[in-house]
Formats: structure tokens, C-alpha cells, sequence
């Protein structure tokens, strides 16, 4: 027999997992792709290693989301002047108009997700996630200092 515990945990993890994939079918979009544009976005021009490093993927996979975007005109690239190694990347104006698309269907989104939860559910979830993630941060320390 489970404990709350442990049916808490995979819950947790399904409901995020599943959130994602629903998001990405609904929005017609990978979660790689989205988010590498959305973080365009926030950041303006970055380097193809600040993609990597913000998004956890691989460089080719960064490498071939970008070419792709760049045919479909939804980005540019450059060398960066600093430092002709690297590359920056940028949203074009097609892309900010994506990106504008992806926060309404996002908010959109989240209202449906949402539905039938109530502010006090929320704000309780929230700081139970929040002092989550203070557990995780908390416990990467302690693994960091066994190395």
C-alpha cells in the first residue's frame, strides 16, 4: 500500500508531465520549440550556449531548432562581435508575433487548467510547491557537499 507520501510524489509528477504534453499538443507546438522562444523573448539576444545551459538540451539540438527557426524566418542569427565563436540568436518580427500568440494561448491555457480550483487551493499549492522546491535546492546543496 502507497503513502500519502508516495502518492503525492507521482502525482506531482504526472500532473506537471501531463500538463506539458497537453500544453504542447494544444498550443501545436514541441516543448523544446516553444520554450526556446519564449526564453528568446524574455532575454532578447543570447548565444547558443546560454540556450543550451537555460534549456537543458544538447547543442545539436539547439543547433537544429535554430536553423530551423531561421528558415522559417522566426529568428536571425549573427557572430557575436565580442567574440567571433559564438553565435547570437534573436527573435525576428514574425517570431515576437509567435510568441505573443504562444502568452495568449498559455493564458488561455492556464484559465482551463485552473478551473474549479479556488484562490485559497492555489495560494495553499503554491506555497507547498514553493517550500518544495526550497526542500530540493536544500538537498542539491547537501549532495554538492558530499562530492
Amino acid at each position: 500500500m502507497d503513502t500519502l507520501e508516495d502518492t503525492l510524489f507521482r502525482q506531482l509528477s504526472y500532473a506537471c508531465s501531463e500538463a506539458k504534453q497537453t500544453f504542447a499538443q494544444h498550443l501545436g507546438m514541441s516543448q523544446a520549440r516553444w520554450q526556446l522562444l519564449m526564453l528568446l523573448e524574455r532575454q532578447g539576444e543570447i548565444s547558443h550556449a546560454d540556450l543550451q545551459q537555460h534549456l537543458l538540451l544538447d547543442g545539436a539540438t539547439i543547433t537544429r531548432l535554430v536553423k530551423q527557426f531561421e528558415a522559417e524566418g522566426v529568428l536571425s542569427r549573427r557572430l557575436d562581435p565580442q567574440n567571433n565563436r559564438y553565435t547570437l540568436v534573436s527573435l525576428t518580427p514574425s517570431g515576437h508575433a509567435i510568441t505573443a500568440g504562444i502568452r495568449a494561448t498559455h493564458s488561455e491555457f492556464q484559465t482551463r487548467l485552473l478551473d474549479g480550483i479556488t484562490r485559497e487551493e492555489r495560494e495553499a499549492m503554491l506555497q507547498a510547491l514553493e517550500r518544495l522546491r526550497t526542500n530540493i535546492r536544500l538537498i542539491q546543496q547537501e549532495d554538492l557537499g558530499h562530492e
